[in-house]
Order: C-alpha cells, then structure tokens, then sequence
C-alpha cells in the first residue's frame, strides 16, 4: 500500500480551506444585498455576526436631503476590511435600496442591487478608515425619510451587520409639505395655466 507523504495530505486539505478562509475579499456577494450579510465562513464554519455593540458608526454630513444633492457619508472608528452600504427607507419592511453613489473611493466598488449603483461595496481587503468617504445621491422620487446602513467587517471572522445612521429627512417647503412633485403632477399645472392664460385673451 502506498504511504503518502505530510505534504501530500497537507497540499489538498490547505487548498481545500483556502475559500472558506479567504470569504468574499472582492466584495460582498449579490446574496447578501438583501440582508446584509454576507456570510463569511472558517472552514466550513459559518460566522455568526457580532452582537456586541458596533465600534463604528455611520456618520453623514446632512439631516435632511434634496433631489440630486450629494450627502457625504463616512464610516467612524477602526480601520476595517470590508463593507456593504445602501440607503433605505427607514422602519420599513422595502429592503429596496434608495437612491444611487457615486465616486468610489479607493478599494471600494459600486454595485447594482435593484437598480445600477445603488449600494457600495468593498473591492478588496485592504484597509479602509475615516478618510474614505462615500457619496449618496438622493433619489429623484421623494423617498420619505431614510438612512444609510452599513455592515462592516472588521477583519474576515469580526464583522456588525445594518449599522444605521442618523435619519435623514426629505426638505420641506415652506407649507410644510415635502418638495417636489410628479411629472403628472407637473402636467396638470402646466395644463392649468395655460387655461388661465386663454381665458384671459
């Protein structure tokens, strides 16, 4: 019977692991768009999500937001690995993300999951830390209020799943109504006056 070898059984089984260890370094698979999570695993071993409290935070330079206007968001604490960053309707059962980003910064990706650039992700798994900032567009629908949630992997096997942010608000006028209005809405104003301006004749 032939003998094999310490490295004839170590070679297979290291490169058997090297997947499961490794987890998703280019960017978060399409199947955790949805839950955010993104289902690292060490050997076979699924890893559970921490339940501790997050060390980070999602910080955005705004309370309210406008149609096409930029809000910078940044990723408050350690360095970390990895991300996954949408926007979405804030208590709602939509998972549906909200808006679009732009400008990636360095190791990090755009990615499509309802809707072309409409979530970010990490590229690779070098470090990423306060210094990059992400930018949201806001929907050109009035959205309601919403909020930018993040998971963050810390390293491989340590990561917080849907770290939200402040609530950000859509801008009012000055009735007190949320701006913006639809293009049959627009239509019909359009119709009105000019109605107006032929009876006037």
């Amino acid at each position: 019977m032939e003998r094999w070898t310490a490295c004839q059984i170590f070679i297979p089984l290291f490169m058997i692991s090297i997947p499961c260890v490794l987890g998703y370094g280019s960017g978060a698979p399409s199947s955790a768009f949805e839950t955010m999570t993104p289902g690292h695993s060490n050997v076979g071993t699924d890893l559970a999500p921490q339940s501790s409290e997050s060390p980070y935070t999602i910080d955005v330079n705004a309370t309210t937001y406008e149609q096409g206007k930029p809000i910078e968001v940044t990723v408050k604490g350690a360095g970390y690995k990895g991300i996954l960053m949408q926007a979405r309707k804030k208590d709602s059962d939509d998972v549906t993300p909200v808006g679009t980003w732009t400008n990636p910064p360095n190791n990090t990706q755009l990615v499509e999951c309802d809707a072309p650039d409409d979530a970010l992700t990490h590229a690779n798994d070098a470090n990423k830390d306060e210094e990059s900032v992400y930018t949201w567009i806001p929907p050109d629908d009035i959205a309601g209020i919403v909020e930018i949630i993040a998971t963050v992997a810390e390293t491989h096997d340590i990561y917080w799943v849907k770290i939200p942010s402040s609530e950000i608000s859509p801008v009012e006028d000055g009735s007190g109504a949320e701006m913006g209005a639809s293009p049959s809405m627009l239509l019909m104003v359009a119709v009105f006056i000019g109605y107006l301006i032929s009876n006037r004749k």
